[in-house]
């Protein structure tokens, strides 16, 4: 007779083998799941972006043959160059207005109840909801020579003649702020939604004032979200053309003007192509220095050295 000992292991390794056996996948068997679900995703990349890129760098490169001879001519001219310089003046000084705005919102969003944080985010996003040429046609009519800002001004006595802002540095900034300020506070409030608040609360806890918690506590660890939310505006006001055009002069061209001028007007494709290739370049080579700064990999779990 076994003993009583004997049976209840023979018992419990009859049952953990099967579930053991279970639990492990086979060596040989494909789980065609995450291929189903990231395939359509891959495709549709591959068509619509890596295959048109691959035709505009290689049209770029042809002139009777390979050739030099359109980027050449880029570096040979002021226009081209003049304006990347503008787009990245322009560019420079969005990013620090959205950040001057959008800090403090996204941290009063962060800090703000449940309630008061839905209404915010809602107001925040239902900018998105209207369409880029709706909103600068509105800056139009608002600072116009006889807008509404030049009514109230000449309205208040500030001034006797209406005053030029519209086709100006300014009305494209102000316009390209308006614009993008929702994506920086969303960016901002997603890497503050992620700070433990509890290390607010030792703080005050161990005597710090709110502005000593914040500066000393919260503003080191919202870093990391400031320089992914900073980078993400720079680098989509660099590809801006609506609103440049509708609120800007010729002295605030853009490069992305110069290009669609050359590809719909010109249609001067290759040189179109060159410009396009050096803007992607500059933009790329940006993104990597500014990692190399900032180290925003860490973002996304990136190992930093």
């Amino acid at each position: 007779m076994p003993s009583e000992r004997g049976v209840v292991e023979a018992v419990s390794a009859g049952r953990t083998r099967p579930l053991a056996a279970a639990a492990r996948p086979s060596a040989g068997r494909i789980s065609w799941m995450p291929l189903l679900l990231f395939g359509p995703a891959v495709v549709w990349t591959f068509v619509f972006f890596l295959v048109p890129l691959g035709v505009m760098i290689w049209r770029s490169f042809q002139r009777d043959g390979f050739s030099l001879f359109y980027y050449q001519k880029v570096f040979a001219t002021p226009l081209y160059l003049s304006a990347m310089v503008t787009t990245f003046e322009i560019s420079a000084v969005v990013t620090l207005g959205c950040l001057v705005l959008g800090y403090p919102v996204a941290y009063f969003v962060t800090t703000a109840g449940p309630r008061v944080r839905a209404l915010v985010l809602l107001l925040v996003v239902v900018p998105y909801w209207l369409d880029y040429i709706v909103r600068s046609y509105s800056w139009m009519v608002l600072l116009g020579r006889m807008g509404l800002v030049n009514r109230s001004l000449m309205g208040l006595g500030i001034v006797s003649e209406p005053i030029s802002i519209l086709y100006s540095i300014w009305s494209v900034n102000i316009g390209m702020i308006q614009i993008l300020l929702p994506l920086m506070i969303l960016t901002l409030y997603g890497g503050m939604h992620g700070i433990d608040q509890r290390l607010v609360q030792a703080a005050a806890i161990h005597g710090a004032t709110p502005y000593a918690a914040f500066r000393r506590v919260f503003f080191p660890l919202s870093l990391p979200g400031v320089y992914g939310a900073c980078l993400l505006t720079f680098v989509v006001s660099m590809g801006f053309y609506i609103t440049p055009a509708l609120l800007g002069g010729r002295k605030q061209t853009m490069i992305s003007q110069l290009i669609y001028t050359l590809a719909s007007d010109m249609l001067d494709w290759p040189l179109a192509s060159a410009v396009s290739v050096l803007l992607l370049i500059v933009s790329l080579a940006i993104v990597l220095i500014y990692n190399r700064l900032f180290s925003i990999d860490r973002l996304w779990g990136g190992v930093t050295s």
